[in-house]
């Protein structure tokens, strides 16, 4: 489908409110990346705090399995 030199013709009133149209759809562009960031960031937040808490569980576990081996571990 060419669509060179083919002229569109549109009433000025129509072409300004096509200008306002995109105008507005670029401000809604720019506002979803500006939310997409937000969340990105707060997902990196949230993905630190549960790695902190998998590093805290697992410690603990270690520790009690020790305390585990060692309080009942049969001794000769």
């Amino acid at each position: 489908m060419e669509s060179r030199g083919m002229n569109v013709f549109v009433k000025i009133e129509e072409y300004k409110d096509i200008l306002d149209i995109i105008d507005l759809i670029q401000e809604k562009i720019k506002e979803a990346k500006t939310i997409q960031g937000k969340i990105n960031e707060l997902k990196n937040q949230e993905d630190a705090e549960l790695e902190l808490w998998k590093n805290g569980i697992h410690d603990v576990e270690r520790k009690v399995n020790f305390i585990d081996q060692t309080l009942f571990e049969p001794k000769y």
